[in-house]
């Protein structure tokens, strides 16, 4: 296993770029809050005005 994970490091490291995909909460522990717990982001932001198609393609920014 450890040959492995230093190969993927390897990879990476060599890489230009890198991409990750994560479950949800991945963040949580760093202090970025999630987006349904309380507390999270849909509280302080409506998911209808952002976690739309039509939302992202009117401001991808």
């Amino acid at each position: 296993m450890q040959e492995r994970i230093t190969r993927a490091a390897q990879v990476i490291c060599q890489s230009k770029k890198t991409l990750a995909l994560t479950g949800a909460g991945i963040s949580v522990e760093s202090g970025i809050p999630d987006f349904r717990s309380r507390g999270g982001l849909w509280e302080r932001f409506d998911p209808i005005e952002y976690a739309t198609i039509e939302a992202f393609q009117a401001d991808p920014k």
